[in-house]
């Protein structure tokens, strides 16, 4: 090994953990969220009253869960430049991850004392040192052309700044936002919320500002170079190990209420006895198992849908994003139900109201990426390489996956509308209990259907080609063709 290769890598593995990190501190966003009554409290606090005094907290929650999908996003749009790394580029990126976990905390800030104006300041600054990061990565990355990808080795000198230009006057536009918003944290805080819930948006941003700096200053760059660096696509296996992250700490969120929050004492095990004080604890229990049922029913859809996805363009991504806080907001699901849902208990109206609501965004939120993606064109990489494929089979497919995106949003319709205009208020929660039981046997009564459909085609597709072939057969046998030995 050359000793100027000695300290450098390749990208997998940083990226990995990178994106590990964004998926942990995007999802620990809800911490504060679900803790919705404070242990000690001497009265009773409904639950409208709770979500009245918490609704800054959900409304920051969903800002700061989508700034944090657009930071990520940055960091992957880096990482396209990239071929490989060094120990700089390693120390500089764990940096930049450094303030990216003190994002949770800043944002509890926000959403606690959401009248001051230094919670939102806080949060600005610490994302303009993100974006600082970002710039010396950037610099530093096209002064060692070894680290940069393939495409840029055939550039010279100048042609290499302009890129570098370029992509810094992205990262200004976006770091000048923050300023604005931290600035107006004193001033106006709704309207720095606003700027800074602009962010979530900054994948467009940063295109606009591509494309008009590039005929400003009358860059020549192909449409792949421009993609590269503004892509309009993403690389839609990050995008799945984002979200997987996500996925897999949602659901191990969950057990808190069973195993923190609601765990047996010492005291009321000796004072009631084992088997009566666990049977007070079996609500909570089914609770997170169904709620775990629909995170990974979810998780389901989102893996079959991206099955038949090639790749992702910036609506696609946002409304990804969009499911992915929904997501996130299941915690407070089993917080909520825990808490007031349950047989005489006033407010298990409205928390299975809530809780449909979350499911059923999370649901339709993937749904619509998938009529974009319908609308957009072939999305099956394996139908893009064989035009000539039986497009029934295609229809079928599609027709599948729509039933199967259909079925959670459609469940949690049905358990809204209960909880609205059932006349037992006691059963709600139970209702909850059915649904998410139901939800995975229609999943598989679905999956029977499709193969039952699947064997009808088979057999008429053979029985055509077996028609197709006595006529040919036929045909040859009839005409006195030479025939060859």
């Amino acid at each position: 090994m050359e000793g100027a290769e000695v300290d450098v890598y390749h990208l997998d593995r940083l990226q990995a953990f990178n994106d590990a990190v964004f998926a942990i501190v995007a999802t620990i966003l809800v911490l504060p969220v679900r803790k919705l009554e404070e242990t000690g409290a001497s009265e009773h606090v409904s639950l409208e009253e709770q979500l009245k005094h918490r609704w800054p907290q959900l409304v920051i929650y969903m800002v700061g869960f989508l700034m944090m999908c657009a930071v990520w996003e940055s960091h992957v749009l880096r990482f396209r430049i990239l071929s490989r790394v060094d120990d700089v580029m390693i120390w500089f990126n764990l940096t930049s991850l450094l303030f990216t976990s003190c994002l949770p905390f800043t944002c509890a800030l926000e959403g606690t004392f959401t009248t001051k104006g230094t919670p939102m300041a806080l949060v600005c600054g610490n994302l303009i040192s993100l974006e600082i990061l970002e710039v010396i990565m950037i610099v530093y990355a096209f002064r060692q052309p070894r680290l940069l990808a393939q495409e840029f080795d055939t550039l010279t000198q100048d042609e290499m700044k302009q890129r570098m230009k370029l992509m810094l006057v992205k990262k200004a536009v976006i770091a000048s936002l923050y300023v604005l918003a931290g600035l107006l944290s004193f001033l106006q805080k709704p309207l720095a919320l606003v700027v800074a819930a602009v962010v979530a948006v900054s994948p467009w941003i940063n295109r606009l500002v591509g494309v008009t700096y590039r005929k400003w200053s009358h860059i020549r760059l192909t449409d792949s170079e421009f993609d590269r660096m503004f892509g309009n696509f993403i690389d839609k296996e990050r995008v799945e190990f984002f979200s997987d992250g996500v996925f897999a700490i949602v659901s191990t969120l969950l057990i808190l209420d069973v195993t923190v929050e609601d765990f047996p004492t010492k005291a009321e095990i000796s004072s009631h006895g084992f088997v009566y004080t666990m049977q007070n604890v079996r609500p909570d229990i089914s609770t997170y198992a169904v709620t775990f049922i629909v995170v990974a029913l979810l998780w389901f859809t989102h893996h079959s849908l991206f099955n038949y996805i090639h790749t992702l363009n910036q609506v696609m991504l946002i409304l990804n994003n969009l499911s992915l806080a929904f997501l996130g907001l299941f915690p407070l699901i089993n917080a909520t139900l825990d808490r007031y849902a349950g047989r005489g208990k006033p407010d298990s109206r409205l928390a299975l109201q809530a809780a449909a609501s979350i499911v059923f965004m999370a649901g339709i939120s993937q749904g619509v990426v998938f009529i974009i993606a319908i609308w957009k064109g072939p999305t099956d990489p394996e139908s893009q390489e064989n035009p000539r494929e039986d497009p029934r089979f295609r229809c079928t497919a599609h027709s599948y996956l729509a039933f199967k995106l259909a079925t959670i949003p459609l469940m949690t319709l049905m358990v809204y509308f209960w909880a609205t205009f059932g006349p037992n208020t006691s059963f709600s929660v139970d209702v909850y209990y059915i649904a998410g039981g139901l939800t995975p046997v229609l999943f598989i009564l679905l999956k029977l259907v499709l193969s039952c459909l699947q064997r009808v085609h088979y057999r008429r597709s053979f029985q055509i080609r077996e028609e197709n072939w006595t006529i040919v057969t036929h045909d040859l046998e009839s005409e006195d063709y030479p025939r060859v030995v």
